[in-house]
């Protein structure tokens, strides 16, 4: 038979307290609610847990349940403190992901005071983690069609060109077969698929650093390069993917996230360069 924290704390708190109304305002019920519970409880045991009369009078079956819920009741005490510890903690604190690539628009985009107001812990990862409430509150990711359980806000179309340093080899710097089959980076359509590259690079930013290195041509996010004094852009291409700020549809009543959102959302769309007007 399965019995419930809150049954147990009930036989315990009646036996402690040995009044009804007693053990009633300590858990936070009705006793009429208190009377329930223990009547529904002696049911399914089919044993009397307590003597009516002018008073409660525990059985020796409730103070053997009490004395075990004892114990059991301090523990709890613990980790409800050790929870209202840790909410104080992420009450002004602010949880987001990203990747490697897009963590310099990110800091860039926080270093503006109207999207500072929290403390920000980043995690840069290129999986996609889950965003929920206590967890990660925002991620900022290229996506073609963000999911169901997301609610997001679309930043524009990521700006690309072909770079490569003024002394450069002929040809490319070639993607490797993980990062050109990664969704968020269609753009290595534009990449040869076979052009005997010198250097084949698993990270886009290593692709970036092999093109300021002379190895060859490079498709490149703008903001990665339009500031770097060892490329230069031949040509921009159509088509980069769309850049949005996401939290949790099961956030959307938190009025604080929204607004650091729409904060953060307004300074990403300041940044110089980024996306196609």
């Amino acid at each position: 038979m399965h019995i419930t924290w809150d049954e147990l704390q009930t036989i315990e708190a009646l036996v402690r307290l040995e009044n009804l109304e007693a053990a009633a305002r300590e858990l936070s019920l009705r006793h009429s609610s208190v009377s329930r519970r223990i009547a529904g409880l002696e049911s399914r045991l089919g044993a009397a847990l307590f003597v009516r009369g002018p008073r409660l009078t525990p059985t020796e079956l409730a103070r053997q349940v009490a004395k075990r819920a004892e114990a059991m009741r301090d523990v709890a005490a613990n980790i409800e403190s050790a929870l209202r510890a840790h909410q104080r903690r992420r009450a002004n604190r602010l949880v987001i992901t990203t990747n490697d690539v897009l963590a310099p628009l990110l800091f860039q985009a926080l270093a503006n005071d109207a999207a500072s107001q929290a403390r920000v812990e980043v995690l840069i990862s290129d999986t996609e983690l889950s965003l929920g409430a206590g967890e990660v509150d925002l991620a900022l990711r290229p996506s073609q069609d963000p999911s169901g359980v997301l609610m997001g806000k679309r930043l524009g179309a990521l700006r690309l060109g072909v770079y490569r340093a003024p002394e450069a080899q002929p040809g490319w710097v070639m993607p490797s077969a993980s990062l050109r089959a990664r969704l968020s980076m269609r753009w290595w359509r534009h990449v040869p698929e076979d052009d005997g590259a010198a250097v084949t690079c698993s990270s886009l930013l290593g692709v970036r650093d092999a093109c300021r290195a002379g190895f060859g041509r490079a498709v490149l996010p703008c903001f990665l390069a339009q500031h770097d004094a060892a490329l230069r852009l031949e040509h921009e291409l159509e088509g980069g993917p769309p850049l949005w700020l996401l939290s949790s549809a099961s956030q959307k009543a938190d009025r604080q996230l929204r607004a650091v959102c729409n904060a953060l959302f307004a300074t990403l769309r300041t940044i110089d360069g980024v996306f196609h007007t």
